[in-house]
């Protein structure tokens, strides 16, 4: 089966860092992503509908002049024992990116919307402070949660211990136990250094980046892994790659394997989007959609990363996007049939269907 390329964008404005979630109990597709000053929510009726919808919803405010005031990047939101959660990274105004750590918001009953209003319902949503546990000396950014083997994991972005906060030019990947589930306390320590900046590409000058790692897992869950992202973000250079879970501890770095290739990085084209990175996965029954921010123009750097959507294909080597983000596309049938310049009998529609209806049919395994 040939690999339809076909990318989706999902948002008219730059919406760097997008996760995207569905949710069972009501139907509904919800998006969070960087804004720099708060936490906002999309909330719509299927992916496709991000690119229109109208409820945006504010959903937090940070104090003034705490440690999590400002540079508020990368928020994520996860449902876990029965409660929403938004992991996010924030710094302390008037001191600057070494000062960004890890931080919680702890939100209503999962069988209730995430997206309410701080404004009207001004309890919906609290700030739960620092991950406890974590190392407080350490640069942290990007975590993400989930769950394996029974245990909820996390692993962020970090710098190498011991850094100076003030020089430091490289970022790794570190995974953490939290304690018996609880997204609030990490209770392994010290953290696992799982991934560093090996590749040549994975350096953008003298900075080496490990960033944005995302759970990624076949529908069968034959398939086990991490996709983090590296090169500069300022750049049509930034990329993914893979880190494969090999089995056994999730807490020995020798679990975890990364890909000698990109997994997804801009193609060889003019026509763009460019620097694909930073994103999530989403399972809608047998199929995989990688959702991640891409510029319009090459040399657009950190203005226009809109979020895209492209599909994942599962071969038995494991999961692929075909090295390279594909060509995008206006509309749900130009995406389900894929760019005129791909010749795939493609199964998605008769899977889905049309995507404004056929998305909550398939998300039971998800």
């Amino acid at each position: 089966m040939e690999y339809n390329n076909a990318v989706l964008t999902l948002a008219p404005h730059g919406t760097p860092d997008p996760f995207v979630v569905y949710h069972d109990h009501d139907g509904k597709f919800y998006m969070t992503y960087t804004t720099g000053d708060h936490i906002q929510i999309w909330e719509s009726d299927d992916l496709p509908g991000f690119l229109t919808c109208r409820k945006k919803i504010i959903v937090w405010r940070p104090p003034r002049n705490t440690d999590h005031s400002a540079g508020i990047w990368a928020p994520e939101l996860h449902s876990i024992s029965g409660r929403w959660y938004i992991l996010y990274c924030a710094e302390q105004p008037g001191v600057g990116n070494k000062s960004h750590r890890m931080f919680l918001l702890g939100g209503p009953p999962s069988n209730q919307s995430p997206s309410l209003d701080h404004a009207q319902h001004p309890g919906a949503w609290t700030d739960l402070g620092h991950i406890r546990g974590m190392l407080t000396e350490q640069w942290a950014i990007d975590g993400t949660f989930f769950a394996l083997h029974g245990a909820l994991y996390m692993v962020y972005a970090g710098s190498e211990f011991g850094a100076d906060l003030d020089r430091f030019r490289e970022s790794r990947l570190f995974i953490v136990r939290m304690r018996d589930g609880d997204p609030t306390t990490v209770a392994s320590t010290p953290p696992v250094e799982i991934s560093r900046p090996a590749h040549a590409w994975e350096w953008e000058g003298e900075t080496g980046v490990n960033e944005g790692p995302q759970w990624l897992e076949s529908p069968d869950g034959a398939w086990k892994g991490i996709v983090y992202s590296a090169g500069g973000s300022w750049c049509q250079n930034y990329k993914m790659v893979v880190l494969q879970y090999l089995g056994g501890e999730p807490l020995d770095a020798r679990s975890w394997r990364k890909g000698d290739r990109p997994f997804c990085r801009s193609a060889r084209s003019v026509r763009g989007p460019f620097g694909p990175g930073h994103g999530n996965f989403v399972n809608l029954g047998p199929e995989t959609f990688a959702v991640f921010h891409a510029t319009d123009g090459p040399n657009d750097g950190w203005e226009n990363r809109k979020a895209r959507c492209q599909r994942v294909m599962w071969t038995r080597e494991g999961p692929t996007m075909d090295g390279h983000v594909g060509i995008c596309v206006d509309g749900v049938e130009a995406f389900h049939a894929g760019p005129s310049s791909v010749k795939k009998k493609s199964t998605t529609k008769e899977i889905l269907g049309d995507l404004k209806a056929g998305y909550k049919k398939y998300t039971s395994g998800w």
